[in-house]
This record gives structure tokens, C-alpha cells and sequence, in this order.
């Protein structure tokens, strides 16, 4: 019966919308700095999830069946993005933008269990379909502090735009830095410090900074 209930609701589009809203009240009525900005979240639900802006001309879209459960989505500039695909699960995570034009991007189906996804100077965070993040997981494209050569006084830590895959598990406690590429269907391995570029596909990487452990791997999110 409840399947049936489900699967008469999501092919119901009005159905779908009405009960995700009033589902997402608490959180939509919670919105600071909504004008000026565009906020889309019709199909989604939304529990103890606060959105704050600080700028204008920001697009924040979140897709139907989506489902946000104590989560912070905070936005610090103009003209930046945040783009949650349809059917992500996401629970006690922050997705964070400071300065403009920066983007976060999370494809279909990604789940995440707890971290902090932050996105500075004007550069993107792009993660792909289907990605199993655990808890304790740090996504960050840049430093937050800025350090200057002692003689050339030249900056030497700019931040760097990060591309995570499609079906990418992240191990608790990982950590993934700016320039950061990580390689379809690869997993990086509990603690560990990603920092520069794992591309090989079917990967596990792993240690501080990860290096790679085992290639041609395959991994399912079920428990056989």
C-alpha cells in the first residue's frame, strides 16, 4: 500500500508539489535574503534546512524528490550557483559560497551523510551522478587565507575548481582539496587527502596526500 501511495504521488506532479511544500514549510519560511535571488525548490523536501544569502543575483535550484535533512545552504556574493540534481539525499551538510560567481554542483542520485562543501573566489565544486559521500567529509576549492611569497610577494595559494566524478565513494573523514580531480566509479579510502589530480577510473585511492591502492575495482552501494 505504501508503495502504491509513493509511485501515485511522484507521478503526480500537484500532488508532489503540494505535499513537499507543506512537507518544507518550516525551512522555506526560514529563508534569509531571498530577494533579489532566485530560490527553486518545488518536489523537494526540506527538513531543519536553512538557506542564507548575503548578494544578489544568486540561483539556488534544488529538483524535485530531492531530500535536505539539517543542512545549511549559505551564499556570500553575487552571481554564484548551487545546483542539486533530482533524488539526492543529502543529511547534516553544509554547502557554502563565498565571493562571486561560484558554483556548486551535485548530480543525480549523490547521497552525503555529514560535511562541509565550500566554494570560493569566483571557482566551482562539480560532483557527478550517483556519488556515495559518508560523514566528516571536507570539500574545499580553496585556503580561506591568502599566502603571499616572502620576496616576490606574489599570492601562491589561489583557489582551484574541483570535478568529483560520477559514482565516487568518499570514505569518512575525507578530505577533498582544491584542483582536485577524482576518476569515475573510484573510492578514496577512509581519512584520506586528496589534493591533486586521481583520474584513473575504477580506483581506490587512499593516505594523506592519496596515492593510488588498487586499480579495476567495482563497488555497489548495496551490502551483499
Amino acid at each position: 500500500m505504501r508503495k502504491i501511495l509513493l509511485n501515485t504521488i511522484k507521478s503526480n506532479k500537484s500532488i508532489l508539489f503540494l505535499i513537499s511544500f507543506l512537507y518544507s514549510l518550516f525551512s522555506i519560511l526560514n529563508i534569509k535574503g531571498g530577494f533579489g535571488n532566485s530560490i527553486l525548490l518545488k518536489g523537494a523536501f526540506l527538513k531543519k534546512t536553512k538557506i542564507r544569502i548575503n548578494g544578489k543575483n544568486n540561483s539556488i535550484i534544488i529538483h524535485p524528490e530531492n531530500r535536505l535533512s539539517n543542512c545549511l545552504l549559505h551564499i556570500s556574493g553575487n552571481n554564484c550557483d548551487v545546483i542539486i540534481g533530482k533524488h539526492c539525499t543529502l543529511s547534516r551538510t553544509e554547502l557554502w559560497i563565498e565571493d562571486d560567481g561560484g558554483k556548486i554542483q551535485i548530480g543525480y542520485r549523490t547521497t552525503m551523510e555529514g560535511g562541509h562543501i565550500a566554494a570560493t573566489e569566483g571557482q566551482s565544486i562539480s560532483i557527478g551522478e550517483d556519488c556515495m559521500f559518508s560523514h566528516s567529509i571536507e570539500i574545499r576549492n580553496g585556503d580561506s587565507h591568502v599566502i603571499y611569497d616572502e620576496q616576490s610577494k606574489l599570492r601562491i595559494n589561489s583557489a582551484e575548481s574541483i570535478l568529483i566524478g560520477n559514482h565516487v565513494w568518499l570514505g569518512a573523514d575525507s578530505k577533498v582539496l582544491k584542483g582536485a580531480i577524482i576518476g569515475d566509479n573510484s573510492i578514496v579510502a577512509t581519512g584520506g587527502i586528496v589534493t591533486g589530480k586521481c583520474e584513473e577510473l575504477n580506483t581506490i585511492y587512499g593516505g594523506v596526500p592519496a596515492r593510488k591502492i588498487k586499480g579495476g575495482i567495482v563497488w555497489i552501494r548495496e551490502r551483499v
